[in-house]
């Protein structure tokens, strides 16, 4: 008889893409009071500041940031599991692979603003923390999260962005370059500072 606790059947589909409204709504199923792109951007910046942080570590500061029913459950560390996963897995490709975690295209575009809007609001939050300082970073590293925090505070007003789908590209576009950025430079300095000391 074969396991019963498994990977839902929409991570095991498409492991190139996690479809955010199967996974949002395993994760109410499973009593956990977080989105998709909340856990998304929480992963990636603990990576960011350090590629080697543990599941284990980032799956602790998970439990106590956000309210969990039951955090001992099996399927609650599968899913959690994935995600850390499958952020790690594409920041360390070096083929520019990554992708934020929002909702599909076909969602109405007042959602898909709000959701890149809390993801980048929480992306910042974690960058926070994990204890990151802007003295790590390089010009170009301090203009992107400038940028951020202005992109973190999008007015999520239906009739304003109508028809702005093609800003919406380009702004998610940027977000997803810059974390990249983000995430081969805070590497390469720690371990720059490491080898001279």
């Amino acid at each position: 008889m074969k396991n019963i606790i498994k990977y839902p059947a929409y991570l095991q589909i498409n492991k190139k893409m996690i479809p955010y409204q199967p996974f949002a709504d395993h994760l109410k199923s499973i009593g956990v009071l977080a989105s998709p792109s909340e856990l998304h951007a929480q992963a990636s910046a603990v990576l960011c500041v350090n590629k080697t942080a543990s599941f284990e570590l980032w799956l602790k500061q998970m439990i106590n940031e956000y309210c969990v029913e039951n955090p001992h459950d099996p399927n609650f560390n599968m899913v959690m599991s994935a995600v850390f996963d499958y952020a790690k897995d594409q920041l360390g490709k070096d083929d520019y692979s990554y992708q934020l975690l929002l909702p599909q295209d076909n969602s109405s575009l007042a959602n898909r603003v709000s959701v890149l809007s809390e993801w980048v609001a929480t992306f910042l939050s974690a960058l926070g923390t994990t204890g990151m300082t802007d003295n790590r970073l390089s010009k170009e590293g301090s203009e992107f999260m400038r940028d951020m925090e202005q992109i973190a505070r999008i007015e999520n007003d239906e009739d304003e962005v109508t028809g702005e789908e093609l800003d919406f590209i380009e702004i998610t576009e940027y977000v997803r370059t810059g974390v990249m950025m983000l995430y081969i430079e805070l590497n390469t300095s720690a371990v720059h500072s490491q080898s001279i000391n």
